[in-house]
């Protein structure tokens, strides 16, 4: 009997030893301090940890409502507070939601913007442009997505294609790990899509003609371009992209730019008073959109 007590014990023992190895595994790392300032005209968001991050957290954003969010892995919140509202520029607020085994940021904005992040010691510093994110015929600008290891090298899994349930055509990329580096710019009526020291195999360097899902999305095509990995997403009408990340998973969505009423009626106002000709009763007057490239 005693030696099946000591035996319960020593069971119990472990089992209380492999728990709090786990939890401390989980909370390896906690979020120290939170602040924020103005630098000239962009917003400057500081997040100081305990320990030093070996790499940028993983992130997304989200186009409506307009956010950014950052999931710090093995981290805990040891701010004291979930929330704080801030009110600086286009940064409303912030929340931090605790999970077993990260915790998350969410930089609520008032719309969507620009943002770059940078390691400084135990620094993790977002930099929120005060220009807003280049989005339908935007000038052909590089927005750095994800900065990446600068020592890693990085694979793509698998490409794929779905239609939205409101009509937009969504590009999903499987990567080998969250921190490959991207970036993206829009060319002419292109999507021009860099992801860094990333490799591409051979089944996946094709053209994908989705032009049968009906959305702006024609064609995806995925190829290799040095030691870096080019997609090129090309696209027709007025339309609008967005790009998220959520772990491993980078997805674009590329959706039908809504018009805003307002300009359409002075449009309106502007043909009537150019007096220019109707069409004739059962012909189709061309579609006024933003030239191929």
């Amino acid at each position: 009997m005693n030696m099946f007590n000591g035996l319960r014990k020593l069971c119990i023992m472990l089992a209380a030893g492999l728990v709090w190895t786990g939890a401390a595994f989980a909370q390896a790392n906690s979020i120290e301090a939170f602040d924020v300032a103005q630098q000239g005209g962009n917003i400057v968001v500081r997040i100081t940890t305990k320990e030093p991050l070996k790499s940028a957290p993983a992130s997304f954003t989200v186009a409506n409502p307009a956010r950014i969010v950052f999931d710090f892995a093995a981290t805990s919140n040891a701010l004291g507070r979930n929330a704080q509202e801030i009110g600086q520029g286009e940064l409303r607020s912030m929340n931090l939601v605790q999970g077993s085994d990260r915790t998350r940021l969410v930089l609520n904005l008032r719309r969507t913007v620009s943002h770059e992040v940078a390691l400084d010691g135990r620094n993790f510093v977002v930099t929120l442009s005060s220009a807003a994110a280049p989005t339908g015929a935007a000038a052909d600008k590089v927005a750095h997505f994800a900065e990446g290891k600068a020592d890693g090298k990085h694979a793509i899994r698998e490409v794929d294609f779905r239609r939205g349930s409101a009509g937009e055509g969504r590009i999903l990329v499987e990567l080998t790990d969250s921190s490959t580096g991207i970036d993206i710019r829009q060319q002419g009526q292109n999507i021009v899509i860099e992801f860094l020291k990333t490799s591409l195999p051979e089944n996946l360097r094709r053209r994908l003609d989705v032009v049968d899902f009906a959305t702006p999305v024609q064609t995806v095509s995925a190829f290799q371009q040095g030691e870096n990995v080019r997609m090129v997403i090309e696209a027709k009408g007025q339309w609008e992209h967005n790009a998220y990340q959520s772990d491993t998973q980078f997805v674009v969505e590329v959706k039908a730019a809504v018009q805003d009423p307002a300009k359409l009626a002075q449009r309106g106002r502007s043909v009537l008073h150019a007096s220019r000709p109707l069409p004739p009763a059962g012909r189709t007057a061309l579609r006024a959109g933003p030239p191929r490239s």
